[in-house]
């Protein structure tokens, strides 16, 4: 095994395949948009070229600059639900000494699901004519003051589409997690329990650092597709209501397919990659220069 793995053609030869359908499902499309941006084009007539122009306008486009500002806000309150609700539910399962396979299906299972019945359940969920089951709790509870329409009010939208985001994605993180705490030798733990380490100093001093690589591995794929972010914004609201739930990435595919703008909206996905590239590039900086 050792000899195959220092024999760089074996190697290339097991990436080969993934290297063939990455680079004509990821590579080429965006050297196409690359393309497409620097024309002014309506998907039928002629092809007008305008350079840079595309990009210009985009700095200028309050539509975009509300799109990016939603995505930041989107992007911060699931990370904060999807990793943190995932640790704190990896934690108390590494806990349960039987019984930890049934929850951890339950808790991925929204993951393997579709996205449209998800998001078709959260809108029922979220009802207020006829009362979804959120808003009966609230009034069961003797909150029914605020009961709303959640997805219907610009305060409230942008918030409730992140937790339907959250509940669909978080069984994902949660089996990454739970895995890399199942990596810390028990040694190590016993060690620690025999030097008085218990509770949060536990987790602090022993857990945290041995879950350093995995946590930062959850939060540059979080990242990377949170800054994607398309399907559950798109199915649920259609990025309103107005433009509370508008991110990036609807905001692009509503320009090209439904404005006919394939230039304009070809300039905003070569953005949207280039947006990827960098925020990941600064994470992996900013964690390899702390655990340096």
């Amino acid at each position: 095994m050792d000899r195959m793995l220092r024999n760089k053609k074996t190697i290339l030869l097991f990436l080969l395949p993934s290297l063939i359908i990455f680079t004509a499902t990821v590579v080429i499309p965006i050297l196409w948009s690359g393309y497409y941006s620097l024309y002014n084009w309506n998907g039928i007539g002629e092809m007008k070229f305008v350079g840079l122009d595309n990009f210009k306008a985009i700095l200028k486009d309050r539509h975009f600059s509300n799109a990016f500002s939603n995505n930041l806000i989107y992007l911060l309150i699931n990370l904060c639900g999807q990793l943190g609700i995932a640790l704190l539910l990896a934690l108390l399962l590494s806990h349960l000494p039987h019984g930890n396979s049934f929850f951890k299906t339950i808790y991925f299972a929204p993951a393997i699901l579709s996205g449209v019945a998800v998001c078709q359940a959260f809108k029922n969920f979220y009802s207020l004519d006829p009362p979804g089951l959120f808003n009966l709790l609230l009034q069961t509870i003797g909150l029914g003051d605020l009961q709303r329409v959640w997805l219907g009010n610009i305060d409230t939208a942008l918030g409730s589409v992140a937790l339907i985001e959250c509940y669909k994605n978080m069984g994902i993180y949660l089996v990454i997690i739970y895995a890399g705490l199942l990596s810390i030798p028990t040694s190590v733990i016993e060690s620690a329990k025999l030097d008085g380490a218990t509770g949060f100093r536990m987790f602090w001093y022993i857990k945290i650092p041995y879950l350093k690589n995995v946590l930062a591995a959850a939060l540059i794929m979080a990242v990377n597709g949170l800054l994607k972010a398309f399907d559950i914004p798109y199915i649920t609201t259609y990025g309103g209501p107005g433009n509370a739930t508008e991110l990036v990435a609807t905001y692009m595919y509503k320009t090209a397919f439904s404005s006919a703008k394939y230039g304009y909206g070809s300039a905003i996905a070569v953005v949207i990659a280039i947006e990827c590239i960098v925020f990941v590039s600064v994470l992996q900086f900013i964690l390899k220069r702390h655990q340096d």
